[in-house]
């Protein structure tokens, strides 16, 4: 019995690899700590992997795993040959963890397009009440630059895309326009598939100048009415892509 349980004992024994992700993960929470006390702020330079080294008293390779982990979340922005910053895009903190949750869970387009309703709709209404000029000219821009590429699909969608993106920035809830940049960045291939199935884009054109033009003249009720008509047509026609 006592050599079975040495036995177990050094099958646990030789997990080594636990030692150092617990060090890595001691690395990552002063990283955050500096983060959380703002002595690092969005766009400001990373120490370099020796100076860290030397400050945290661990191995550059201990460093270099934890700086690694911590791009993958889209905290840091790691240029090799260059310095390493820290994020200023929120939406690249959702992108990845998102990805990942959507294959481990098998989500569907359905309901990340269900999801896309609800936040879209909202921000729809609070852009209706919060967009500055600058936000109304660049949504007027790229409708302009999709209706001069209403010939060609895959362009007319790439300015659609940023139109929508405008209405996010516009809405002045960074939470939420990070949310949709996640979840818009996982619907490109269905919306790619679904602009297809258009017989005439100038319908499409047209729902998006209407949402726009509430927008513009504040009416945040009419523009999330609009915004809801527009995507449950969308949701139609990927139905029965």
């Amino acid at each position: 019995m006592v050599k079975d349980q040495n036995s177990e004992e050094e099958k646990f024994l030789e997990i080594k690899p636990i030692e150092k992700l617990v060090l890595i993960d001691h690395i990552i929470e002063t990283i955050g700590k500096l983060i959380a006390s703002g002595k690092l702020r969005p766009g400001d330079v990373v120490p370099s992997e020796r100076t860290l080294s030397n400050l945290l008293k661990v191995s550059r390779n201990s460093i270099r795993q934890a700086l690694k982990a911590l791009s993958v979340l889209g905290v840091l922005d790691i240029n090799p040959g260059s310095r390493t910053y820290i994020n200023t895009s929120i939406s690249n903190l959702l992108i990845n963890p998102m990805k990942f949750m959507t294959l481990l869970h098998d989500l569907k387009i359905k309901e990340l397009f269900q999801t896309r309703k609800i936040i879209e709709v909202g921000l729809a209404r609070l852009a209706a009440v919060n967009a500055s000029e600058e936000n109304i000219s660049a949504m007027f821009d790229a409708l302009e630059k999709a209706r001069e590429n209403i010939k060609s699909k895959n362009k007319y969608l790439e300015y659609e895309m940023i139109f929508h993106e405008n209405i996010f920035k516009s809405s002045g809830n960074r939470i939420l326009t990070a949310l949709m940049a996640s979840i818009n960045n996982l619907l490109l291939e269905s919306r790619k598939k679904t602009v297809k199935y258009f017989p005439d884009l100038s319908l499409s054109l047209k729902q998006h100048y209407e949402i726009f033009q509430s927008i513009k003249e504040n009416n945040s009720e009419k523009a999330g009415r609009l915004m809801l008509e527009h995507l449950n047509a969308i949701e139609h026609m990927l139905d029965d892509a």
